[in-house]
């Protein structure tokens, strides 16, 4: 999926006067469901655990893509700490467009470094958060308002290590530490979609987890099942 100008759907056409201030529009809505309803995806049950997708851009013979991901190994890495969570680590140039909204559709936690990709956040989970990486050198904002106008959570980042090219294609090395602490914020906010209970992060104490029953079918094999913390009332 590639808007070729993503700026063209988000501001200022649907969002006059001041594409700052817009929070919804029923085009844009309108737009949303007539994409989920062609492909049968407009009633999905929310995911039951963080669903957190990481889409990646890789340079091929093709295509040239720019903002590649310079430390991806190391980006993964920190995901991979994640427990009580699906993580799916794409390139979504390798993908048909049916297979990329069905997975979107499942995702609350979308992460892609600036790219046409990220407008599919329209698209994600009701309740959803989207990840963007920002190079040194954008400022760009139109996913940020398209995640604000379809109720969806922005976080940015954005690296300060200048990029090295590739011809024309950049190299993008995302801050780890960063990307850490703004990844364990959006995993703790997905937690708590769909009412959920687990009020922690990225890795989160077992003891926790233990406090939703609903979750206890999720547990992989190596995730140790705890029991739950004491709430009662100490005093």
């Amino acid at each position: 999926f590639h808007l070729e100008s993503p700026a063209g759907l988000i501001f200022p056409k649907v969002s006059r006067p001041d594409p700052l201030r817009c929070h919804h529009t029923s085009l844009f809505e309108a737009y949303r469901r007539h994409v989920l309803q062609a492909f049968n995806l407009l009633d999905v049950a929310p995911p039951p655990i963080p669903s957190v997708t990481l889409s990646l851009r890789h340079r091929s013979k093709e295509k040239n893509v720019g903002r590649v991901m310079g430390n991806e190994d190391e980006v993964v890495s920190v995901l991979k700490k994640g427990n009580l969570l699906d993580l799916q680590v794409v390139d979504t140039a390798k993908m048909s467009y049916s297979e990329q909204l069905k997975l979107i559709r499942n995702t609350n936690v979308l992460i892609g470094i600036h790219g046409a990709g990220l407008m599919f956040i329209m698209f994600a989970a009701d309740e959803a958060v989207l990840v963007e990486i920002h190079p040194s050198y954008r400022q760009d904002r139109h996913f940020r308002h398209a995640a604000r106008m379809t109720g969806k959570i922005y976080m940015p980042i954005r690296s300060t290590r200048r990029e090295t090219c590739v011809g024309s294609s950049d190299t993008v090395t995302v801050p780890i530490e960063e990307f850490e602490r703004t990844v364990d914020g959006a995993v703790r906010i997905a937690r708590s979609f769909d009412d959920g209970l687990s009020e922690c992060g990225l890795v989160c104490p077992p003891a926790i987890l233990a406090l939703d029953g609903r979750l206890d079918r999720y547990y992989k094999s190596h995730e140790r099942k705890s029991t739950p913390i004491n709430t009662r009332f100490p005093c």
